[in-house]
This record gives structure tokens, C-alpha cells and sequence, in this order.
């Protein structure tokens, strides 16, 4: 008896799908696209693919996604950085599905996409705890585009000294390009541009932030070349 509920558990195992589902959008505007979303299991091969429809909030759904595998999710769109992110479906005997967006960076010469959050504190060139989730999804960005160079830029956070500024916008530069270095980004393909001025796309605000929140100088990396 024992040995049939076994089998029939693992054949309820066996026999269950996962649905991977969400949206996809432009990583800079924010705006749905259409893109396609290929999965490949550990082996390289394609499982399943799909596009996202940009008319329905970027929307894509993909299934027959297995419990307790390891899956790339790819995501190709002319004028787009390639994207890989490695999914990996828990053990279950049911149905789910599995809600996950994605953002695709625009790739074409002066493309400028910004670090989603300040990976600095304030007045300092130390990267600051936390900040590496955000810093691995940009060094993923750059190594699967091996093809790409991009500029890093750093911004300060007030106007008040210019020499100081540079001093710690250099420094801010240089942090990120050693990390990307030192996590397998090619440095021939990275040039820094430290700013002594604040970004006049993102100035610090004229009015008092609300309590606890303080500017800080934004990042981008800018591409300045496709081979």
C-alpha cells in the first residue's frame, strides 16, 4: 500500500505543469512591450516561447514548466539588450502559476538607463548594503551583450562644490567599474564619466523631501558603442 501511494504521488509529481506568467516593460519608461519571452531548461534546449502583447500591459503567459527545475528565461526584442534570468520552479503536486515581470533595457548608441535606486549613500563612493541585487541585473545586462561598450556616468548630490563633486563622482565611477569587473564584465568595454554638476534630468527638488528621504546623485550607464 505504501509503495502505491508512493507511486501515485510521484505520478501526481510528474504529471503537474507550472505557468509562468506577468508582464514585460521598457526598463527606462516604464511602457509595456512586446518582446519575446523564450524558456530553455538546463540543458540550453527550448521549452516553451511566447511574445508579450505591449497592448495588454506587456502581458505574456507560458506553460508546461515542471516542479523542481531550473529554467533561462530569455527575452529578445530588436533595439533591446538580450536578457537572461534563471527561474527555478519549487516542488508541488498542483497547478500554479508563477507571476514574474520583466524589464528590457533599449539598446542604440547614447541609450541612457538609469540605476533604478542610488546604489551610494549620501556623499559617499562606498556601494552601499543592498545594492547588489540591483548592480547583478546590469553586470547579467553587459555580459550577455558582449558586444556592447557603455559609459558609466555618476552624478553628485548637491551643486555646492565643484571640486568636491568630482572628487566623489570619480570615486562613485570607479567603485561601480571595479565591481563589474571583478564579476566577469570585460573592462575594455567600460569607460567612466564622473560629473561635477547635479543631472539636470534629475535635479535635486526645490522643496523639502519628506522626512528620511534625502537626494542622492543618480547613476546610468550610456551606450556609446554596438559592434
Amino acid at each position: 500500500t505504501a509503495g502505491l501511494l508512493y507511486n501515485k504521488a510521484e505520478s501526481q509529481l510528474l504529471n503537474t505543469v507550472v505557468a509562468l506568467t506577468g508582464n514585460v516593460f521598457d526598463a527606462v519608461t516604464k511602457e509595456p512591450v512586446t518582446a519575446f519571452v523564450i524558456v530553455n531548461d538546463e540543458q540550453g534546449n527550448s521549452v516553451t516561447k511566447t511574445r508579450s502583447n505591449a497592448f495588454e500591459n506587456g502581458y505574456y503567459y507560458v506553460t508546461g514548466l515542471r516542479p523542481g527545475n531550473k529554467y533561462t528565461v530569455i527575452l529578445r526584442k530588436p533595439k533591446y539588450f538580450l536578457e537572461k534570468y534563471d527561474i527555478f520552479i519549487a516542488n508541488s503536486d498542483k497547478y500554479e502559476e508563477i507571476s514574474r515581470d520583466f524589464l528590457v533595457k533599449p539598446l542604440f548608441e547614447g541609450a541612457k538607463i538609469p540605476f533604478p535606486v542610488p546604489p551610494f549613500e549620501l556623499n559617499k563612493s562606498k556601494m552601499r548594503f543592498g545594492s547588489e541585487e540591483i548592480l547583478n541585473d546590469i553586470k547579467g545586462t553587459l555580459i550577455n551583450n558582449e558586444h556592447v561598450k557603455v559609459e558609466i556616468q555618476c552624478y553628485p548630490d548637491n551643486a555646492e562644490n565643484k571640486k568636491e563633486n568630482k572628487t566623489l563622482t570619480t570615486e562613485r565611477c570607479n567603485s561601480l567599474l571595479n565591481y563589474f569587473i571583478t564579476n566577469g564584465v570585460d573592462g575594455t568595454r567600460l569607460t567612466i564619466k564622473p560629473f561635477e554638476t547635479t543631472d539636470p534630468d534629475n535635479p535635486p527638488p526645490t522643496k523639502k523631501k519628506a522626512k528620511g528621504k534625502r537626494y542622492i546623485g543618480p547613476s546610468y550607464i550610456v551606450v556609446t558603442e554596438i559592434n
